[in-house]
This record gives structure tokens, C-alpha cells and sequence, in this order.
């Protein structure tokens, strides 16, 4: 049976990006050992805007009317239904690009990808087995894992229990071997 595999792409240095071409090998490396259908979604070619008072009232009352139908709700949607999850996104200021926070605040719909519990405690909706967050950066990111970390809470919220990061890091270090670093991020992939 073919799985639906999502693929969240914020490499926005198109053809450049480390961080995209890490995660083009990782997931052909992914669709080896299982069979994906592929479903891309470009943040830098969506149309995702912040929330702000007016969209919030009106995902407010469509939640309110359960209308999940409407087209607010795709990213949610798509994001809730996914068999695994790829996110591929640079470490930027010790996090991510804000395009990864905006989509996000799309994703997080109460009713589509987490629910609340009688007792309020949030259950997760999601259908994903795992969510792999790959990135690359100039240095080493150490403990400052910030836009990692904050994926694995969401992950927990939307009820994703495993989570794990692939990252090429040093990448901007004169004199590092920017390919062996590459290489060394991909043969971490083996042992997942």
C-alpha cells in the first residue's frame, strides 16, 4: 500500500539551498525503504498570511459552524491526514524562517489536527506516524535547537509521537568539507 508522505518545504534559496538538496536525498532515501506518494507543499510558493483579528474570527466561526470543508483549512487538513511528514527548513537565527511560524498557525486547528479532551487536556489528530525535521546550517547548532524543539511540541499536541532531525551542520566553517558534512547528516538516515 502506497502512504502519503508530506513534505513541508521552507528551503527558500531554491536551487542553493543545502537544506533542500539534504532533504531531496533524504526522502528519496525514505522512498526506498517504504513507497510514498509525495504531496510538496512550497511555503515560499503558498499564499499562507499571519493571522490577524479578521482571519481569526473568521476560522473562529467556521469552527464554530464545522465547516472543516472550507479552504482555510487545507494545510490543517493535509497536514492531519499525512501517513509521515518531512520538514525542510535552513536554522535561521537559531531557529527556522518565519514562513515555518505562519504555516504553522494554519496547521493548528482544534477539530482537525488536536482536540481537546473532556478533562482539557489536548489529544492529537493526526494521522502521521513519524515527522522528520531536516536542516542545515553555517555552524554547529548545539543547544540552541530552538525551531526543533518547537516542532517536536507541536508534534506532541497533534498526537505525532516520534519526531527525529537530520541536520548538515559546519557547513559554513572555512575549511569544512561541506560534502562530507552532507554525507555524514544522509548516513545518520541508516540507522532511523
Amino acid at each position: 500500500m502506497i502512504k502519503n508522505l508530506l513534505f513541508v518545504n521552507a528551503c527558500v534559496r531554491g536551487s542553493e539551498s543545502r537544506t533542500k538538496k539534504l532533504c531531496d536525498e533524504f526522502i528519496k532515501w525514505l522512498n526506498n525503504k517504504e513507497e510514498y506518494q509525495i504531496d510538496e507543499c512550497n511555503l515560499e510558493c503558498e499564499e499562507i498570511k499571519p493571522m490577524k483579528s479578521e482571519s481569526l474570527i473568521r476560522r473562529n466561526q467556521l469552527l464554530e459552524d464545522e465547516k472543516y470543508t472550507d479552504e482555510m483549512f487545507i494545510y490543517a487538513k493535509k497536514f492531519a491526514e499525512a501517513d509521515s511528514i518531512v520538514i525542510g527548513a535552513p536554522y535561521w537565527d537559531l531557529s527556522f524562517p518565519a514562513l515555518i511560524k505562519v504555516y504553522f498557525e494554519a496547521v493548528s486547528v482544534c477539530g482537525i489536527t488536536f482536540q481537546y479532551g473532556a478533562d482539557g487536556i489536548p489529544m492529537g489528530m493526526c494521522h502521521a506516524e513519524k515527522l522528520y525535521y531536516v536542516t542545515s546550517c553555517g555552524g554547529f547548532i548545539g543547544n540552541f535547537n530552538f525551531g526543533y524543539d518547537y516542532i517536536k511540541g507541536l508534534s506532541m499536541l497533534y498526537g505525532i509521537k516520534n519526531t527525529e532531525m537530520i541536520a548538515a551542520e559546519g557547513l559554513d566553517i572555512i575549511g569544512m568539507d561541506v560534502d562530507a558534512q552532507m554525507r555524514k547528516a544522509l548516513k545518520r538516515t541508516k540507522k532511523l
